[in-house]
């Protein structure tokens, strides 16, 4: 209670994030403390925006602040490592409700200079403001040498997964549910994934040397598939079979006790910041699993044994609840 009755000083605070965020980068010529950063990167840019809204993405008892930070954090820089990119700077805008203590924004930023570390990207700016609730908007710019597409998947293509499914959705439930503190190694994985889940930068850098097309799956595998097979012109046939052979242990053992199967949580789960992929054969990188094909027609189908059916949608972050399959 004590750190609540501090309230925030803007330049305070901007003192307090400057000394936080100060990372060297080569990049960067110039970063907090001015108008606007100064950056000289070479070669092609990639620039992406991705907000994070309480009561919509995340409820604040799911979650620490440092949590939050890093989650906001990684699902921006997820969308550069989906085009074969690296993140090397980053802006973020922090809405606060009036009751938000100067020991809670450093918490929140703690997180974020984390994220920002763990994936060697500099944070050079940024803004504060007070609003109704909590709110933050992460600006992530990188550069890329061959960028990836969600329009380049061809016929007779593999189909790839980067990064695990599932997990996230399971942790998801579990706080739904009312689970704050784990009881299991399995249920303790589900909520480090959906609390802090990991961009596949390495991957997305793998993928860059030889894949077709790529996406980063934030809305559920199926949805997010859709949209690549939509700017493709293609269809995707995703195996049933060889999805379930990636699936994570954890998962496996966690999703009954959930009331779900854990290909359902894989396929229409959200927020894993896992990569799909297309590519030949012999591109495909050694993180890369392969779950099924690129065919002529359109939209996403699962081939289970000798049958088809056509996949059902993803995730719907205006509800926070797994959309059903029909």
């Amino acid at each position: 209670m004590a750190a609540r009755a501090r309230p925030i000083s803007e330049f305070a605070a901007i003192a307090q994030l400057q000394a936080l965020f100060r990372q060297a980068r080569s990049e960067v010529e110039l970063g907090i403390g001015d108008d606007a950063a100064l950056l000289k990167p070479a070669g092609r840019w990639l620039w992406t925006v991705d907000t994070a809204v309480e009561h919509v993405h995340f409820e604040r008892a799911w979650l620490t602040l440092a949590d939050l930070g890093w989650r906001s954090f990684h699902a921006a820089a997820s969308d550069v490592s989906a085009m074969g990119g690296a993140p090397f700077a980053a802006l973020s805008s922090v809405i606060f409700p009036p009751d938000f203590a100067a020991a809670e924004l450093s918490q929140l930023a703690r997180g974020q200079r984390a994220a920002a570390r763990a994936l060697g990207c500099a944070i050079v700016g940024g803004n504060l403001a007070r609003g109704a609730e909590l709110s933050i908007t992460t600006t992530v710019v990188g550069t890329v040498k061959r960028p990836l597409l969600r329009s380049g998947a061809r016929i007779g293509d593999e189909l790839w997964l980067c990064g695990e499914l599932g997990l996230a959705a399971a942790g998801l439930r579990l706080l739904q549910a009312g689970t704050r503190r784990a009881t299991s190694s399995a249920a303790r994985r589900a909520l480090r994934a959906f609390r802090r889940p990991q961009a596949q930068l390495a991957s997305g850098l793998e993928l860059s040397r030889g894949a077709h097309a790529a996406i980063d799956i934030s809305d559920g595998l199926t949805g997010d598939a859709l949209h690549l097979a939509q700017a493709s012109g293609v269809e995707l046939l995703i195996d049933v079979a060889a999805l379930t052979a990636t699936l994570d242990p954890a998962l496996l053992a966690l999703a009954p006790s959930l009331g779900v199967s854990a290909l359902e949580l894989a396929l229409y789960g959200g927020e894993d910041y896992a990569l799909l992929a297309a590519g030949p054969k012999r591109a495909r990188p050694p993180s890369a699993r392969v779950i099924g094909t690129v065919a002529e027609g359109r939209g996403v189908w699962l081939r289970d044994g000798g049958k088809r059916r056509r996949a059902g949608r993803g995730f719907e972050h205006s509800s926070q609840r797994p959309v059903r399959k029909t």
